[in-house]
């Protein structure tokens, strides 16, 4: 039976023919199964992970690996010992990698894809909702050697919208109408009634939602994506649902038109939903809101966003 050579040389740490530093390498793409374990709820997460380092002018590579083995023990270590959110996922790949890695300075780790939640929609059936989110550490360390750490972590979500002009469009239209149907007598009273109580239609489409929010110290600031979610759904004309029987769909609908929200409503409704759900005082943590409308009656898209510190939004809803 044949030995495995042990290789002496490593040329990892051999000088570099060419004496320029990197700023990232590494390993990206690492599809994982993370399990999310709350006091009072439960779900899967199934990243795409990436770790990667800086790499100094005078080292040839970087230690492949152990950035491997880190992911691989990190999510093997969370079988027993659950993380409550997925940020500590993150953070605890962050600090394995400053400690195998100790000739880096810089890191990044990143972890995307899908969670999957059970939930009750409208009240009564069981089902399963997949969410795209995502967790990014970026850490530093100094030249005394103490580690810094930024975090991100972010949702999306589609909602439904409706278009407030083409309400209105349909509104003045109906009056237009009413007004000057020789066989209908209405009065002027009764006809700004009937266009407050009656349905009008509009164009609606589905509207992806998404929103980051940058965090400081994990541990004083904590955030539930699934929080962030019912945030950005709450902030559309209507949530969509799975299945939907016909009196739902009606009601859906209903509620949807009674709600008309352009792409702008929807961003500046994120932001002070976001507020009124009393997340942690972020301090000067960024927070970016974006909406993304699939439209229905145009061969384009509509993007808005909206990007402000969390002190400035609280300045601004109080």
């Amino acid at each position: 039976m044949n030995k495995i050579p042990k290789f002496k040389k490593d040329l990892q740490n051999s000088g570099s023919a060419i004496s320029i530093g990197i700023d990232k390498v590494g390993i990206i793409g690492v599809d994982k199964k993370v399990e999310i374990v709350q006091e009072n709820k439960r779900y899967s997460f199934y990243p795409k992970i990436s770790a990667l380092i800086s790499l100094p002018p005078n080292q040839r590579g970087i230690h492949m690996s152990r950035s491997s083995e880190t992911i691989e023990e990190v999510i093997n270590e969370s079988v027993y010992k659950p993380a409550s959110r997925i940020e500590i996922v993150s953070d605890r790949i962050a600090r394995k990698l400053f400690k195998e890695h100790p000739y880096t300075t810089k890191i990044e780790v990143k972890l995307e894809g899908k969670i999957i939640i059970q939930l009750k929609e409208n009240n009564h059936r069981v089902i399963q909702k997949s969410y795209d989110v995502s967790s990014i550490v970026y850490g530093n360390r100094t030249e005394l050697g103490e580690l810094e750490f930024d975090y991100f972590i972010g949702a999306k979500a589609m909602g439904m919208s409706c278009c407030p002009c083409a309400i209105d469009l349909s509104k003045e239209y109906a009056e237009s109408v009413m007004k000057n149907r020789e066989d209908l007598t209405i009065s002027n009273e009764d006809i700004k009634t009937l266009l407050n109580i009656l349905p009008f239609s509009s164009h609606n489409q589905r509207s992806l939602g998404s929103i980051t929010v940058q965090i400081k110290d994990i541990n004083q600031q904590q955030i539930d994506v699934l929080d962030i979610i019912d945030v950005i759904e709450e902030s559309m004309s209507g949530r969509i649902q799975s299945v939907l029987k016909r009196p739902e769909e009606a009601q859906l609908v209903r509620t949807a038109h009674l709600n008309p929200l352009f792409a702008e409503d929807i961003v500046r409704g994120m932001a002070k939903n976001f507020y009124a759900k009393g997340f942690p005082d972020l301090g000067e943590g960024k927070i970016i809101f974006q909406v993304e409308s699939f439209e229905s009656i145009h061969p384009y898209n509509v993007y808005c966003e909206l990007k402000m510190n969390y002190s400035e939004l609280v300045k601004m809803m109080t």
